[in-house]
């Protein structure tokens, strides 16, 4: 039984990457939209464990965010 109140936590394995159902194969640098859901208010990449994002688009994030913030398209930080 669980007491009023207390949230059942979910596995986080069982979420599924929201790049692989919904988004192309390429993360663009350009693309802010689509990488800005990922960015925490300070500028930072949100965790893969609070996103649900699988590895080989964390790293394509990871890339894209760091061309951007080359480019000047994105702050370092805030």
């Amino acid at each position: 039984m669980q007491k009023k109140g207390k949230q059942q936590r979910t596995d986080p394995r069982l979420k599924k990457c929201p790049m692989c159902e919904h988004y192309a194969k390429y993360i663009d640098y350009k693309d802010y939209p689509v990488m800005k859901p990922f960015i925490d208010y300070f500028g930072n990449i949100r965790q893969r464990y609070y996103t649900g994002i699988c590895l080989k688009h964390q790293k394509m994030l990871r890339t894209a965010v760091q061309r951007a913030r080359f480019m000047g398209m994105m702050a370092y930080r805030k």
